[in-house]
């Protein structure tokens, strides 16, 4: 497996990283739009995160370990610190360690998007799928315009659920949102044509399509909720078992991470669908 990184994706900005620390609420402390100031970031915590990363880009895992393990210790209080700890994890195969710093994060800041996509993707290669399911559901909820996180939901189902109709809907609607993906059409018309329905988005995806537009505190369909979207962007992890990537719904932390996939269709023969795709 091997996760692909981008300054933007699997990593979240400081500023993100430091306003997922619980808000000051004494009033005294305040901004002038009366709003909880957030806490600064304490001394060389910037500098040590930024190292972190280079060692993550530079893909020195086993070294990217020990740095952001040793950061847990101090710098624990940051969400995006234990994304990144799982991540390393993960880099080095680690899924149940991957998994256990994710659960860290949820304890820490349930609100921090980028999570939720990370653990899905380690939860799927540990056969947790319910709870990939569930992970994917949630980044969804946090963040409804990424395309990613649909796309990621619709490979679960169809490749590890055999839910065809569910994921030809993840489909369309990955496709709504990434339309520059070309694999998404081809995925969308085979899985149509397999479940004898018609290839082009019936209604109910146009109206969903259109209440993205609606404001965030409004619920359409149960898919717009208020919601905090402090994840920029996210890079795929790749399964280069299954030759598919999957999109982890944010990124890694500096604090955001994005996981993004393509699944690529088994040219051999279309009646596989996606088996041979990428997640993002």
């Amino acid at each position: 497996m091997l996760i692909r990184f981008a300054s933007a994706l699997l990593i979240l900005l400081l500023s993100a990283c430091a306003s997922n620390k619980p808000a000051i609420q004494d009033s005294a402390q305040l901004g002038p739009d009366g709003q909880p100031v957030a806490e600064p970031l304490p001394e060389g915590f910037e500098n040590e995160y930024r190292d972190g990363l280079s060692l993550m880009e530079d893909e020195r895992f086993d070294e990217a370990l020990e740095h952001w393990a040793d950061m847990s210790v101090v710098f624990g209080q940051y969400p995006g610190v234990w994304s990144n700890l799982g991540l390393a994890h993960y880099h080095l195969g680690n899924y149940e360690e991957a998994a256990t710093a994710y659960e860290q994060v949820e304890t820490i800041d349930p609100t921090f998007c980028p999570v939720h996509s990370l653990s899905g993707v380690a939860y799927r290669e540990l056969g947790r799928f319910d709870d990939a399911q569930a992970s994917y559901y949630a980044a969804i909820d946090c963040d409804p315009d990424d395309g990613r996180h649909y796309y990621n939901l619709g490979i679960l189902l169809d490749l590890y659920r055999n839910d065809l109709e569910s994921a030809l809907e993840f489909y369309r609607k990955a496709r709504r949102l990434m339309p520059d993906n070309e694999q998404l059409n081809i995925w969308v018309v085979d899985l149509a044509r397999r479940a004898g329905v018609d290839e082009a988005d019936p209604a109910s995806i146009d109206e969903w399509y259109s209440s993205l537009k609606t404001p965030a505190d409004e619920t359409t369909d149960g898919v717009i909720q208020s919601q905090v979207t402090d994840i920029s962007a996210q890079e795929g992890v790749v399964d280069e078992e299954n030759s598919q990537e999957v999109v982890p719904a944010d990124e890694a932390v500096m604090p955001e991470q994005v996981d993004e996939n393509s699944a690529p269709v088994d040219s051999t023969t279309t009646e596989q669908g996606a088996a041979e795709g990428e997640a993002i």
